[in-house]
């Protein structure tokens, strides 16, 4: 750990920095999981042993950080490929791959690539996987899952009762609507003033829950661009 505590190293890091200086001020605090709002409906259980397998039966306080604050950001599998000249396709088992941003790029910003001439300009079209934070929104007096249900659910699965995470203060719902684009943000008055919303324990009550099998699946995100050249009048 370099002499650093978890949750500086944390602080620190590029990806945490870019993906909460935004909207609401955070903090990094213990949650108590039977009790937070949840709006994904389904979870995968073979993900859930894979994770479990990884933590073993009693993982220490540490490693529980580890997984619901990676800050070294493990990646998942991914492969690539190039069907055309203009489109790009990327898969990988994790459905937290996904578009990032597209930005501009300068020569300077490329490390050992052969130019192709007198380079001008570079659009970078990023495809990755998410900040994996696990962190909660805290909006009208409740929190509520925005990324991590899966490792909540192992964790309550092994009988721990509170975890790490980052909350995200919002103070409206304009805040709210710039932070989230998931059921939350449709229907907020679901999960923000129902008198008794879905919270994390349902996923283990079995009068609220079905198991089903379903097939294995991967996901892909297909990058496409155009290019066209023209002449404009001078101005």
């Amino acid at each position: 750990m370099g002499g650093q505590a978890p949750g500086d190293q944390l602080f620190k890091d590029p990806v945490f920095q870019h993906s909460f200086n935004k909207v609401g001020t955070v903090e990094v605090g213990m949650v108590e999981l039977d009790r937070l709002v949840v709006y994904q409906k389904h979870i995968d259980l073979a993900h859930v042993q894979r994770l479990k397998q990884k933590l073993g039966p009693s993982p220490s306080e540490e490693e529980i950080f580890k997984l619901c604050l990676p800050f070294e950001h493990p990646q998942p599998l991914m492969r690539w490929m190039k069907p055309t000249s203009h489109t790009y396709v990327f898969i990988s088992p994790s459905n937290d791959l996904r578009y990032l941003e597209s930005t501009m790029l300068t020569s300077k910003n490329l490390i050992d690539f052969p130019p192709p001439g007198a380079i001008c300009g570079v659009v970078g079209v990023v495809v990755g996987f998410g900040s994996n934070f696990f962190n909660v929104i805290h909006a009208e007096d409740r929190l509520v899952v925005h990324n991590g249900s899966h490792r909540a659910f192992t964790l309550r699965d092994l009988g721990i009762t509170h975890a790490p995470c980052i909350i995200r203060h919002v103070t409206n719902r304009e805040e709210l609507r710039a932070v989230t684009s998931s059921d939350l943000r449709r229907n907020p008055d679901l999960y923000l003033k129902h008198p008794r919303p879905s919270i994390l324990k349902d996923y283990f009550d079995p009068r609220l829950r079905k198991l089903i099998d379903v097939p294995r699946r991967l996901y892909q995100v297909t990058v496409k661009f155009d290019v066209e050249s023209i002449d404009i009048p001078a101005m």
